[in-house]
């Protein structure tokens, strides 16, 4: 099993921003308690506070002193719950049929044509799909040419994946139901592919750290997770890390989980 590889109030340094200040994090003790409770219990993390009170940085050092690949997602008004696990490029696809109709004329070779534009070749890889299997995400990424995500220093997806999903709450339920669903099954299905992603690394599960400034409430599956009865596998994919916005420390945090005990700074 996974754990932090640090102790409660050392200092972790982070990357530095090219021409940036540099960065460090102070994990608390909540801090730590609150991740290793999530490793060892295999749920994902909810982090609710004020934008600025550390909630994203804390993701990142968290995939530092885990050795682990860290990836992210910035939720917006506009996303969808599939953007979560992948994104299918419509533009792409269209213009690289046009190009096809123009190259072919009359003589459409109708077989090549489908083959050229089946749908897998257009789908690339996000968050969730490298967190469960970084290798199947990689080999996808290379299909349609995309990059994998960079990483820095000391952070290597053979150790595992933290994946943060930042701000939820700027997306309607959908978003945030459909990554419960993902969370709880362990698989989702691409379109245009005939076989589920799973997580491929049953002793590293991905440690998935979802953030809210709560300015939109998130669906009664959020809260229920936070319980320790909990209402089967959706429910028992999240537990809860609250910020404590009264504190001068800006990542102190105040965790609960299901069967520990809540700590208030």
């Amino acid at each position: 099993m996974s754990q932090l590889r640090i102790t409660a109030n050392q200092t972790l340094k982070l990357p530095q921003p090219p021409g940036g200040p540099e960065q460090v994090h102070v994990f608390s003790e909540h801090e730590v308690l609150a991740i290793d409770t999530a490793l060892a219990a295999r749920r994902a993390v909810l982090i609710r506070g004020e934008p600025g009170a550390g909630k994203t940085q804390l993701a990142k050092a968290a995939a530092l002193a885990l050795g682990r690949a860290f990836v992210s997602y910035v939720v917006d008004s506009r996303t969808e719950a599939r953007d979560l696990l992948w994104h299918f490029d419509a533009v792409a696809r269209l213009a690289e049929a046009q190009v096809q109709g123009a190259l072919r004329g009359d003589g459409t070779d109708h077989a090549a044509v489908r083959e050229v534009l089946a749908i897998e070749k257009f789908i690339h890889p996000r968050p969730l799909w490298w967190a469960f299997d970084w290798q199947n995400a990689a080999d996808q990424a290379q299909r349609v040419g995309a990059p994998a995500p960079s990483q820095p220093a000391g952070c290597d997806p053979a150790n595992g994946v933290v994946v943060l999903i930042d701000e939820v709450d700027k997306a309607d339920a959908e978003v945030p139901n459909g990554l419960l669903e993902a969370l709880g099954a362990g698989e989702f299905t691409p379109e245009g592919l005939a076989e589920p992603v799973t997580i491929k690394d049953q002793a590293a599960p991905p440690l998935v750290m979802i953030t809210t400034n709560e300015e939109r409430n998130l669906p009664d599956a959020f809260p229920a997770a936070s319980s320790a009865g909990g209402r089967g596998a959706t429910a028992r994919a999240v537990s809860v890390l609250r910020t404590a916005t009264a504190t001068p420390r800006p990542t102190a945090m105040t965790a609960s989980a299901f069967a520990v005990p809540e700590f208030r700074a």
